[in-house]
């Protein structure tokens, strides 16, 4: 069960220099085809955080087409993870932790600026809770993505609000995405790949999964599901089974089928198309994000504006595509 404090830096063997706290938030102008992600990884043995600001439109093949960018290293480590005012001009701050957040950003050099507040429509899902994992025993930590998630980890859907100026354009943020959060030691070795996913109707609905990804005959394919969950009205309910498949251009995901069942046996099917798409080679060194803002239509609950993004550690991608592959083309994988 997630509390208050889990937002705060967490206790931790001062010997741990690899101990890691995360936070990332999500948010879209979806009429504008705008999304933007802001992202705070800590390393507070070493007092030090990286931290990165993306925000794009649109189509962008290339890393050069990205409108605003902004990956920093070693900057210095705030004392409180609850208010961090970080010297890239990016701000964290609990307005009522663990459901209300405010996140602003204030570029340095002026090309980009934004003041978000976030309100979660549901209590924070807890992956390694059994009662809101039905897919992982009491103790158990792997879930898909190596260290990266195996310790503490939290997301929540949520109400997304503010203003953001881009290259000197305006625009008024509405819009439903989610916050991620995590803890505890961390390697960042790029030997795993899998997709995120979030699909938020609104106040009414939402769910999210996490699927990991596979090479067959040489085609990226969607694998196993590590987690998910679905919150209907304010209730909480993991998510047991789950398929997806995608079409890709350049490995960005352009459509997507996703298929998923709930602990109370409801099914649920969603079709998404991209609004925007962008590869994130971020400040993290080990993976690269091919990212889309989906847009999905369901005939119960509307319309869906989020982000979908495939993970890929860049070892995972070294063993299947490079002149040295081990896994090439023509590979199947046990996982």
């Amino acid at each position: 069960m997630i509390k208050a404090e889990d937002f705060e830096f967490h206790e931790r063997d001062p010997e741990t220099w690899d101990w890691t706290e995360t936070v990332v938030l999500i948010f879209a102008v979806p009429e504008a085809n705008i999304m933007g992600n802001a992202y705070i990884l800590a390393r507070p043995n070493l007092g030090v955080v990286s931290s990165s600001v993306i925000v794009f439109q649109g189509w962008c093949e290339h890393p050069f087409e990205i409108d605003f960018l902004d990956s920093r290293m070693h900057l210095p480590c705030p004392e409180s993870f609850l208010d961090q005012e970080l010297a890239n001009g990016l701000r964290f701050r609990a307005i009522d932790s663990p459901r209300e957040f405010q996140v602003t950003y204030e570029d340095t050099h002026g090309a980009c600026s934004f003041d978000l507040n976030f309100r979660a429509l549901h209590e924070p899902y807890d992956t390694h809770d059994p009662a809101h994992n039905p897919l992982i025993a009491a103790g158990e930590t792997d879930t898909g993505l190596g260290d990266a998630w195996a310790n503490g980890h939290l997301d929540a859907i949520g109400h997304i609000t503010g203003e953001l100026e881009l290259r000197g354009e305006r625009y008024s943020v509405d819009c439903y995405d989610a916050i991620e959060r995590s803890w505890g030691p961390r390697e960042e070795y790029g030997g795993k790949a899998v997709s995120w996913v979030h699909i938020p109707f609104g106040e009414r609905f939402g769910a999210h999964v996490a699927v990991t990804m596979k090479m067959e005959d040489g085609v990226i394919v969607y694998d196993e599901l590590r987690f998910g969950y679905v919150h209907e009205n304010g209730e909480m309910f993991g998510v047991t089974e789950c398929r997806m498949e995608a079409e890709r251009v350049d490995m960005i995901p352009v459509s997507t089928r996703i298929w998923l069942k709930d602990t109370r046996g409801k099914e649920y099917e969603f079709f998404g198309t991209a609004a925007a798409g962008s590869p994130w080679y971020q400040f993290i060194p080990a993976y690269v994000c091919y990212h889309t803002l989906m847009r999905y239509q369901h005939p119960e609950y509307g319309v869906a504006h989020a982000e979908m993004g495939d993970i890929f550690g860049m070892d995972w991608l070294g063993d299947r595509y490079s002149r040295h592959a081990r896994l090439g083309a023509g590979a199947k994988e046990a996982q």
